[in-house]
């Protein structure tokens, strides 16, 4: 061939799948079904199969069908069954009578060893999962004994084992007895407890370690230390190893080996926000500023209206995991179309982590304020403790579906030389997520405020109660409703009320709409005037929580016409 010349060649490969034959099964529904087209080696042969492997198959069939069936507790099945071949292709048509299903007549379970008094095995078997006169399942059997060993490793019987087990099977009754006897052994302590790491003080590493030495082995309490440990936000990895190749007088030595996290974290990121515009944020944290573990955070946000800046040192105390002392001190800009403000603060802070799932959050603030509305200005220090208790429940940290939220506020000052005003002011806000049968939920929020105070007027805006915006009363702009001056600016409210019923509707997997109401203001006792907002929304189930698209408009006068909002985060 001359260099010159070129040629293409272009090969094309089809293929195309073999074709199944037809396997027709009847007279049985359900899981019995199921179980048989499992069983069924025939089922998965295609057209081509040899004549001589398909017999084969159509043979051994009804001994599958037979071991299909007696697992779900029909033991007296007859088959009819026929094979047919043409030239391209075969069917076998398989007519099934299971007969009439077993059921268990009888369940006797012995329990020997330490877990005699054992009151978890007492409640197991006094609730179990298979009842007498309940159709056999051979599955639901060894789901039964499976419980019972789980169980067992959980409450540290490490050595139990099922003496006997036995599935009595009574063809002529068409009934089962169940008969068990599980020997727990003798249940196991926690030994000797070692801990490998040399960032933390020991000491302070064992408040973290709910396992003692001495106490009942259980796997609640390695699970409990292991999360402890990997949310302490300290270490990397955590490897918790139960050396029970090691048991000496039925004592259990654990190893903890822990590799920590890196010592500083940097983010940086960009976002939008419909009440504050454009939204810029870094954040720093000091994971460990000594070895006894505390830490630093500081957090900046910069926007057209709201800018915040703030610092924190932050203290761990006995309970690590739940409570924390901090101190720190911040400054906020904030530029509405109602107010300015410019405030900077020292704060002390006492978090804990209450038995009754409240978080509680005692609190001392002292702070400067410089202020103006549209006809008013001041300055204010002030001196402020302050109490706070949260709560959430929710089924669902990502997509929740049913919950609340409910968080109260009280804080307040008295005139001094360190602070120039009295008022006393509290706050509750609330939110109710409740599902329907059908796959709709309801969402209501709300939120009140009361401040008691001589003359508002000298009350930092940062103080005073507005409404409107995403989180407030939707169709109206971000701290647009407060009650005016005689000019008809807003100055701000002395008490809150703003109520919202939202209904949330899916339409694909990861996809919904929602329709809402919202109404409310800030008010004065002789100006009480409520603004009422609706609208529709998109709702995003993303990975990383709802992401929530909301388009309202005000039915009462305003300032603002049409709204649109956009937020993303669970609301619980």
């Amino acid at each position: 061939m001359p260099k010159a010349a070129a040629s293409l060649m272009l090969v094309v490969y089809l293929t195309v799948s073999a074709a199944v034959a037809e396997v027709t099964v009847t007279g049985v529904q359900g899981q019995a079904r199921d179980n048989v087209l499992v069983m069924l080696s025939l089922e998965k042969e295609p057209c081509d199969a040899p004549e001589w492997k398909i017999r084969n198959l159509f043979a051994k069939a009804d001994q599958e069908i037979d071991r299909a069936l007696r697992a779900l507790g029909y033991y007296h099945a007859a088959v009819e069954k026929s094979l047919t071949f043409d030239g391209d292709c075969w069917q076998a048509d398989l007519n099934i009578r299971p007969g009439t299903r077993a059921v268990v007549n009888a369940i006797d379970i012995t329990i020997t060893g330490d877990a005699l008094d054992d009151p978890e095995f007492q409640k197991l078997r006094d609730n179990l999962p298979i009842k007498t006169g309940s159709p056999v399942h051979h599955g639901d059997y060894e789901s039964l004994k499976r419980r019972f060993e789980a169980l067992a490793q959980e409450r540290g019987y490490l050595n139990a084992t099922f003496a006997e087990s036995r599935l009595l099977i009574d063809k002529d009754r068409n009934s089962v007895r169940i008969e068990l006897v599980f020997d727990a052994g003798k249940r196991m302590y926690f030994g000797d407890v070692t801990v490998r790491q040399d960032i933390l003080n020991p000491e302070f590493v064992e408040k973290y370690i709910a396992i003692k030495k001495g106490d009942f082995y259980t796997t609640e309490q390695l699970v409990k230390t292991h999360n402890a440990l990997s949310q302490s936000d300290y270490f990397d990895i955590v490897e918790i190893i139960p050396d029970t190749d090691n048991i000496e007088q039925q004592h259990v030595p654990v190893s903890i080996t822990l590799h920590p996290r890196s010592r500083h974290l940097y983010s940086f990121g960009l976002g939008f926000d419909t009440d504050i515009g454009p939204l810029a944020n870094a954040t720093y944290k000091n994971r460990r500023l000594n070895r006894r573990g505390h830490f630093l955070t500081a957090n900046l946000d910069i926007s057209p209206v709201l800018s915040m800046a703030d610092v924190a040192y932050n203290i761990p105390l006995d309970d690590p995991t739940y409570d924390v002392f901090s101190f720190g001190g911040g400054l906020r800009y904030e530029d509405t179309d109602t107010f300015k403000s410019r405030k900077a603060a020292l704060s002390a802070r006492y978090k804990k982590a209450l038995d009754n799932g409240w978080k509680q959050t005692l609190f001392l603030d002292f702070s400067y304020e410089e202020f103006e509305t549209e006809t008013t200005s001041g300055e204010a220090l002030l001196l402020i403790p302050g109490a706070n208790w949260l709560r959430s429940v929710a089924d669902s940290v990502v997509r929740p579906t049913r919950g609340y939220r409910a968080e109260f506020e009280v804080i307040g000052s008295y005139e001094n030389p360190l602070s120039d005003v009295s008022f006393l002011q509290g706050t509750f806000s609330g939110l109710w997520m409740q599902p329907f049968s059908w796959g709709g939920k309801f969402i209501g929020r709300t939120d009140l405020g009361a401040t008691l105070i001589d003359d508002l007027e000298q009350l930092p805006t940062s103080y005073r109660f507005y409404a409107g915006g995403i989180n407030s009363i939707r169709g109206y702009d971000y701290k647009e409703l407060a009650p005016r001056d005689r000019f008809g600016h807003v100055e701000g409210g002395q008490f809150l009320t703003v109520v919202s019923a939202e209904y949330e509707h899916p339409v694909l997997d990861d996809w919904g709409v929602a329709a809402f109401v919202d109404t409310g203001n800030a008010f004065n006792t002789d100006s009480i005037s409520f603004k009422t907002g609706i609208g529709l929304g998109i709702r995003w189930y993303s990975p990383i929580g709802p992401v929530r698209l909301d388009f309202a408009v005000p039915l009462s006068e305003s300032d603002s016409s049409f709204q649109v909002h956009f937020s993303a985060g669970t609301r619980l």
